[in-house]
């Protein structure tokens, strides 16, 4: 209903993502930049906020090229600390391409140095239509 608060256009307080899809790779990917606004520590994005990010790509990349999911499990590991303010890339990508379980992968990359901030791995139940 695009009221997601990641994704939603429609909602006044989403990050209003621009999420582009690649078709043979099975991947979703979208560019942003947190503000302090989001920070846990002091000068460092908070976790939650990198594990959402890393969940809504993975259920981008499932939706897009699989059908409507839910998230059954995640498993989220922080390679370093990100700071407020620099722009990352969030990808998602889909790696079982039949059953009504799905598995996906997904990282978030810090863009000035292409070093590893976080990645994930996520279990989908796809809805019946």
């Amino acid at each position: 209903d695009n009221y997601c608060f990641v994704c939603g256009k429609d909602n006044p307080k989403s990050f209003k993502i621009q999420v582009r899809y690649h078709e043979a790779e099975l991947a979703a990917e979208t560019e942003l930049t947190l503000p302090r606004e989001y920070q846990g520590w002091a000068n460092v994005i908070h976790g939650g906020i990198l594990s959402t990010l890393l969940d809504e790509m993975m259920a981008h990349a499932v939706w897009r090229f699989a059908g409507p999911g839910l998230t059954l499990s995640m498993e989220v590991r922080f390679h370093q600390p990100l700071s407020p303010d620099d722009p990352i890339l969030v990808r998602g990508v889909l790696h079982t391409k039949n059953g009504s379980r799905r598995l996906a992968e997904g990282e978030i990359i810090r863009l000035a140095d292409g070093s590893r901030v976080a990645s994930g791995k996520s279990r989908f139940l796809l809805l019946e239509k």
